[in-house]
């Protein structure tokens, strides 16, 4: 299931990567098109990603989560429909594609609504995903016994097994990563990521902030995606801390 789930995000990233291909724009169109087939079976597997979950998902942490994802989609689409109506000062290039071929502008807007309503819904589920099963993944990782912050690292991405010579530089089948604890290491700061970018976006209608596709603007991006990285890598070690403390008072 985590393997699935991996390769329906490639195969959605490298339909919506036809975008900035120079192709006639007629098979952008059909990429527009294809990229609802992907989604969707994205979103079905979100939905058997928690159903599969054995834990429970704690309130707090997942309404904050709900608030900050479609807080983020809910501006950044009020903000484009306030900001342009008719879409035409639209950045998303599959909208573009939509509007260069003179696609009905009620099509085009229940395309692009559907579209986000998807999105929002993969996300929300991928979010309760990761928090039902997050204490099935650190029993895991816990189990191979780490005994330094970044052997529990190694561990987390799914390389507990390995020496770190099979995780730097794998060499048979039997060295690449858990498919599984890659998922659960990567949703996390992916999913903040996205949701941070999409309130971004909204700022960047009112000017507040420099354009995402500026200098500046990817300065920001990267450097919003470091605050990221680092406050995960912050958890982690506390949840490190934590378990490792409770393992030593459960043996003593």
């Amino acid at each position: 299931m985590a393997l699935a789930i991996l390769l329906s995000v490639c195969a959605t990233a490298c339909v919506a990567a036809l975008f900035i291909v120079d192709i006639p724009v007629t098979w952008h169109v059909w990429a527009a098109y294809l990229l609802v087939i992907p989604a969707v079976g994205l979103l079905l597997l979100s939905m058997l990603f928690v159903v599969k979950g054995q834990g429970h998902v704690t309130r707090l942490p997942f309404w904050m989560g709900f608030c900050f994802i479609v807080g983020g989609i809910a501006f950044d689409v009020w903000a484009t429909l306030l900001q342009s109506p008719d879409l035409a000062l639209e950045g998303n290039m599959v909208i573009s594609a939509l509007l260069y071929t003179d696609h009905d502008p009620d099509f085009i807007y229940v395309y692009g609504l559907g579209l986000q309503s998807i999105l929002c819904c993969i996300m929300i589920l991928l979010w309760a995903g990761f928090l039902r099963h997050r204490h099935a993944w650190f029993a895991d990782v816990m189990n191979d016994a780490p005994l330094t912050y970044a052997e529990f690292l190694k561990a987390t991405t799914g390389g507990g097994k390995l020496s770190w010579r099979q995780y730097i530089v794998p060499g048979r089948m039997s060295d690449f990563l858990c498919v599984y604890h890659v998922l659960l290491w990567t949703l996390p700061p992916m999913l903040v990521y996205a949701a941070a970018f999409r309130w971004y976006a909204g700022l960047d209608w009112f000017e507040i902030v420099p354009g995402p596709y500026s200098i500046l603007g990817v300065r920001m991006m990267i450097g919003m995606a470091a605050v990221i990285f680092t406050l995960f890598f912050v958890w982690l070690y506390r949840e490190f801390y934590t378990r490792t403390a409770n393992a030593h008072e459960t043996v003593q």
